[in-house]
């Protein structure tokens, strides 16, 4: 469909469509979206939804998380639930599950740097996107956690990679979170105590936030680890040079 998809009920829903990619291409319009959960979809969003082709969802949040807050599911849709979490339990991307007296105490910048350091490795969730990203069926490709900023931004960062988007663009289309997210942090606020120190409100608005720095802390975690995004890729992951020009010949335009 020509129209640009826009979905009034889920937070942060946004399409990768239209950045520059490999060798000045643009990437397909109306085929990869990120968000946050797809449970408060409502009906004319689901319409809008239901007219796209070849849908896959990738939910990264834990399986309890996917359970209690379930996705509306619509006609024509896959779903895969593939937690992206760390398997460290000290970091976590759960953010808005957080109490309030823990985030009272919590370094957010210490925190969500050492999250970000561990996302890349390791890690199903990101062998399923590149899975999905190559499968010949797929024309549409859905990723989200439950606010869409961390696990997703992991995964919309990988997918901007491997079509050959330059580090500029991908930290752009990551830093469009910010403000975006309101509606998520007014419903969680709403189920604390009246008398939450001001400490705590000030740490969960910056856990709901995105920064630079997070992002960049990512990479410099692979490229302390590997020579370069391509040989991580590879090694991580099995991304041949081959399966790369599979998935840029997919979603690039001509």
């Amino acid at each position: 469909m020509s129209q640009h998809i826009t979905l009034e009920s889920i937070a942060n829903f946004r399409q990768l469509g239209g950045l520059t990619a490999k060798n000045g291409r643009k990437i397909r319009a109306n085929c990869l979206f990120r968000c946050s959960a797809l449970d408060r979809l409502n009906e004319p969003d689901c319409q809008q939804l239901v007219q796209l082709s070849g849908v896959t969802i990738l939910d990264y949040r834990d399986r309890y998380e996917a359970q209690a807050k379930p996705d509306r599911q619509f006609a024509g849709g896959e779903y895969l639930n593939i937690p992206a979490n760390p398997p460290d339990l000290a970091v976590d991307a759960k953010v808005v599950e957080f109490s309030p007296h823990a985030i009272e105490g919590l370094d957010v910048d210490r925190f969500m740097t050492q999250l970000y350091q561990q996302l890349p490795f390791n890690n199903p969730a990101w062998q399923q996107l590149i899975d999905t990203l190559s499968h010949v069926e797929t024309n549409t490709v859905i990723q989200h956690c439950a606010v869409g900023k961390d696990r997703t931004g992991i995964g919309c960062a990988i997918t901007l990679l491997l079509l050959g988007c330059e580090e500029s663009v991908i930290i752009e289309d990551y830093l469009a979170t910010n403000g975006k997210l309101e509606s998520i942090g007014q419903r969680a606020l709403a189920q604390w105590p009246a008398s939450i120190s001001d400490t705590a409100r000030v740490n969960f608005q910056q856990l709901l936030s995105v920064d630079e720095a997070w992002l960049t802390a990512a990479f410099i975690a692979i490229k302390q680890r590997y020579p370069s995004t391509e040989q991580w890729l590879e090694q991580e992951y099995g991304v041949t040079a081959q399966q790369r020009q599979i998935i840029q010949a997919k979603w690039l335009e001509d």
